[in-house]
Parts: structure tokens; C-alpha cells; sequence
């Protein structure tokens, strides 16, 4: 369920500054209103949680006054939301903890790269995870939810065999944490086997030709 808006690009890295290549290079693709920069790490912490709303890639530095802060952001942002599409920097992945890095990949950081990548390779990256973030159902199952108020989200909307009912909101929390998955899962995987049927049902919509032209008709 691809979606058209732009994500919001979330700068967590207290090396880099406004007249830096990269920065222009952002501005151009996402818009400047949609590139976020933050040299204090609680600073970007505080500006992703109140815009989870929002589909976010974050590129974040390990290192801050030689002190491995990133992983502390990487970690709260985690307990938040499992949505948000992490590009980890470092100066040396040989040098990442071997137990950090593990909390990396098992907490889906999308990226692990070195710093020493240029502004165009970066941005490269970043282009494959907004495609990444564009092409996840539970990411546009967030999207969709989000469109109802908050009285819409508190109301039931499902109710599983065994007699429980959820909400928009419970399905949301499940999507975003983790904790109770079969909630959000069973929903997800739901609307892939719903959007299977309406495909096999009518494979134009997937580039085929249609069945009337291939016969000649007019």
C-alpha cells in the first residue's frame, strides 16, 4: 500500500551541520520542511516521539562526546515504536559491541554503515528505506488508523473467536511495540491475503493485459 507523502528525514548526529553536502542533498529530495537535524541526542528523542504519526527514517550516530549515546536513542525509540526505520553510523562496525550490535540487527536498524560514506551514497541509502517504509503493510495499517479520531480508535472494531474484542488503538500499540502480535499480525497478514484475492481476481491491475483486448475484441 504504497502512500505518496513524503517521510519526515530525522538527523540525530551532533558531527554534521546545516552547510554540509548532505543536508542540500535531503532538502532537494524531501523538502526542507520534512528534514529534521539534532545535535542533542534527547532533543531528536523528543522530536520522534511526538511525530510517530509521521513515517520517519532517522540516520543516527553511535558516538556523542565520545560516548556511545546513539545506542540509548536507538533503544527508547524502540520501546515506542518498532515503525520507525532506523540508518545507524559509526566510525568502525568492528568496533560496535558485539551485544549492541546484535540489539541493532534484532531491532531491525536498517542500515549499519560507516561514516566515512559520501553525502550521495548516504542518500542513496535513505531512498531504499522510504521504499522499504512504502512497501509495509503494518506501516500503512498505522497510516490508516491514524486517519480515525481518537473516540474512533478507543471503540471495538474486532472481536477474535475466543470473544476478545481490540480496538483501532490496541491494534496500533500491537503494531508499533510488539507485545501482544497476534493482534496486529493477524490484521496485517489479513490485508495482504485480501489484496492477493483482489489481484488474482483481476490481474490487470498488475500490469497483464486485459483479457478482452488479448482476444481482439474491441
Amino acid at each position: 500500500m504504497p502512500t505518496s507523502a513524503k517521510p519526515y528525514i530525522v538527523l540525530i548526529d551532533d558531527d554534521i551541520t546545516e552547510d554540509q553536502p548532505l543536508i542540500g542533498y535531503l532538502h532537494r529530495a524531501y523538502g526542507a520542511s520534512n528534514v529534521f537535524l539534532f545535535q542533542e541526542p534527547n532533543d531528536g528523542i523528543l522530536f520522534i516521539e511526538a511525530n510517530l504519526a509521521k513515517r520517519i527514517i532517522v540516520l543516527l550516530d553511535i558516538m556523542f562526546d565520545n560516548k556511545p549515546q546513539g545506542f540509548d536513542v536507538f533503544n527508547r525509540i524502540l520501546n515506542k515504536s518498532t515503525l520507525v526505520c532506523f540508518i545507524v553510523m559509526t566510525g568502525s562496525i568492528e568496533a560496535v559491541p558485539r551485544q549492541q550490535l546484535q540489539n541493532l540487527i534484532n531491532g531491525h536498524a536498517w542500515y549499519l554503515v560507516q561514516r566515512d560514506k559520501s553525502a550521495k551514497e548516504i542518500l542513496s541509502l535513505i531512498k531504499e528505506a522510504e521504499n522499504h517504509l512504502m512497501m509495509r503493510v503494518d506501516g500503512a495499517l498505522e497510516e490508516w488508523i491514524l486517519r480515525h479520531s481518537q473516540d474512533e480508535q478507543q471503540k471495538p472494531f474486532i472481536k477474535t473467536r475466543g470473544g476478545n474484542s481490540y480496538s483501532l488503538a490496541d491494534i496500533l500499540h500491537s503494531i508499533r511495540t510488539g507485545e501482544n502480535q497476534a493482534i496486529g499480525q493477524q490484521v496485517a497478514a489479513d490485508i495482504l491475503t485480501l489484496a492477493v484475492d483482489l489481484l488474482a481476481r483481476d490481474r490487470s491491475r498488475i500490469g497483464e493485459d486485459n483479457p478482452r483486448d488479448s482476444k481482439g475484441e474491441k
